[in-house]
């Protein structure tokens, strides 16, 4: 039986009786802190291959041999762990390179904070012509918190080719909206948020940083509190003129709240910084895939060509397409 609250109340607040803890962690009310890391890494790494072979697949101007490969990934015929840019050849080659050995860093803080509120009430009655009634209180209210934080380092490379399969069986879950940090956090997004800014969107170093590789960092912040409580009463029926106990109440309040972050940064590697700006050159003027939109006709045709070219080279990785203007 915890020692939190009082035996009687055991069963009206055993739902959270597991928080009852000196040492308040996650695995109290949700999943162990190193079931957390798992399944945030390996969300990580299926976003990494999602996006990969997301875009081999359905980019048209990726190669027919490298949307071949793709396709293998993309059916599962070959495990995630074979993926890596050698497979592929000019271009494609180019992009996977640049980003397979992009550094990620997960900085967790876990804040918990447990309330335990016990409180007795004693009333007692004295019969006589004209009556006195005399109530005692008491009680005890105890608050613990814990504040957990550490870093946890990986690479695109290492979560592909290092981290087996089993590591992450079970751990690909859906959101978990009662309890977020154990749940899926939307590492998809931030991951191809990542490389559209760095390819497209000018992407630069970290704050303060003159120079440097393109960074990016999201904070994830996630609260969730659970409580409960409850007010049993036992009445008397006092007997005689002696001072006597008419009732007691007991008052017994959990609570238990998490503030949960995870601050996630990305980073390409110093080593490839020289790579980015030719890439995006080449990405914006048409040259790096084979221009986008062919147009022919007169210089005015072509330079309203060649401004919705600029458009659709924006597009590039996401959903390329092809337009023939002609006279």
């Amino acid at each position: 039986m915890s020692s939190c609250v009082p035996a009687r109340m055991a069963l009206v607040l055993a739902p959270f009786l597991g928080s009852c803890a000196i040492h308040p962690v996650p695995e109290d009310v949700a999943v162990p802190t190193l079931e957390i890391v798992k399944q945030i890494r390996c969300e990580t790494r299926q976003a990494v291959f999602d996006s990969a072979v997301g875009w081999l697949v359905n980019d048209r101007d990726v190669d027919a041999d490298s949307k071949s490969i793709g396709a293998t990934f993309y059916n599962t015929k070959r495990p995630i762990s074979e993926f890596h840019p050698k497979l592929f050849k000019g271009p494609v080659n180019t992009v996977l390179s640049l980003f397979w050995n992009t550094g990620v860093a997960y900085n967790y803080s876990f804040e918990m904070t447990e309330t335990n509120n016990v409180n007795t009430e004693l009333n007692f009655l004295k019969p006589l012509t004209n009556s006195r009634s005399l109530g005692f209180k008491a009680g005890v209210d105890r608050e613990r918190q814990n504040i957990r934080s550490f870093t946890v380092t990986d690479t695109f490379s290492k979560l592909i080719s290092e981290v087996p399969a089993s590591y992450c069986q079970g751990k690909i879950v859906s959101a978990n909206y009662a309890y977020p940090i154990a749940g899926r956090i939307g590492m998809a997004e931030v991951v191809q948020t990542f490389v559209n800014l760095t390819l497209h969107g000018g992407l630069g170093p970290k704050a303060g940083e003159a120079a440097g590789p393109p960074t990016m960092v999201d904070e994830l912040g996630f609260t969730t509190t659970v409580f409960g409580s409850a007010t049993p009463k036992v009445v008397f029926s006092p007997v005689g003129n002696n001072l006597a106990l008419t009732d007691v109440s007991f008052n017994a309040e959990l609570k238990r709240k998490d503030f949960h972050k995870v601050t996630v940064g990305l980073a390409l590697p110093t080593a490839v910084q020289a790579q980015v700006g030719p890439i995006r050159n080449a990405l914006f003027s048409n040259t790096f895939f084979g221009r986008l939109l062919t147009a022919s006709g007169g210089p005015t045709q072509q330079a309203a060509a060649e401004v919705v070219n600029q458009v659709l080279t924006l597009r590039a990785l996401d959903s390329r397409r092809t337009i023939v203007i002609s006279e």
